[in-house]
């Protein structure tokens, strides 16, 4: 019977292991690592938890998955990650759920950090140009494409975030540095932040 409990013991703390979620603070802990373009840190660091929360569905996770994509990027635009690295490290993000950081709405083509919505009978999108720092390089071009008929309106001056499931990866088929990857949503959804 001793040996049952002990046993029983194991597989229940075990399975808390593997399901672990991303908490608030993880999240926060990644935040100094973008904010000074520490792309190392913030890949290694996002990369762990990225393994320790595998079972993990909420919107915190794919801000994370985001965050690793984002700063994998990063680190080509660096050179201290080939096309080669890139492919193999982030298509197997495919199929997940994604949250993007929140943007401001802009009506102004080729805007970047900023979200643009495409709103008409045969049409129903939103996108981003996402860059570093200096604006030097284009680290994602950010798809979204929404079920129901979004009114951009509705956000007025908020800032708004994105995400939905990460359909499609495509690398930069020239692998220049001008722009990096991009990501294309399904089921996506849109909501204020502020």
């Amino acid at each position: 019977m001793k040996k049952f409990i002990l046993i029983l013991t194991f597989f229940i703390s075990a399975s808390g292991i593997f399901c672990q979620k991303v908490s608030y603070e993880d999240f926060k802990s990644l935040i100094p690592y973008l904010q000074t373009e520490n792309w190392k840190r913030a890949y290694k660091t996002s990369s762990k938890l990225l393994l320790s929360a595998d079972n993990d569905t909420s919107d915190l996770k794919g801000i994370i998955l985001y965050m690793n994509i984002y700063s994998a990027a990063g680190l080509v635009t660096q050179g201290k990650m080939t096309y080669k690295e890139l492919e193999k490290n982030i298509m197997k993000f495919q199929g997940q759920k994604i949250v993007m950081p929140s943007h401001p709405i802009s009506n102004n083509d080729g805007s970047l950090n900023c979200l643009k919505f495409s709103v008409t009978d045969s049409t129903n999108e939103a996108s981003t140009a996402t860059t570093n720092k200096g604006g030097l390089n284009i680290l994602c071009f950010e798809y979204f494409y929404f079920k129901e008929k979004q009114n951009p309106e509705i956000f007025g001056n908020s800032m708004v975030r994105c995400g939905g499931i990460l359909d499609k990866i495509e690398l930069n088929p020239n692998k220049s540095k001008i722009w990096i990857i991009r990501l294309r949503i399904s089921d996506a959804f849109a909501r204020t932040t502020d």
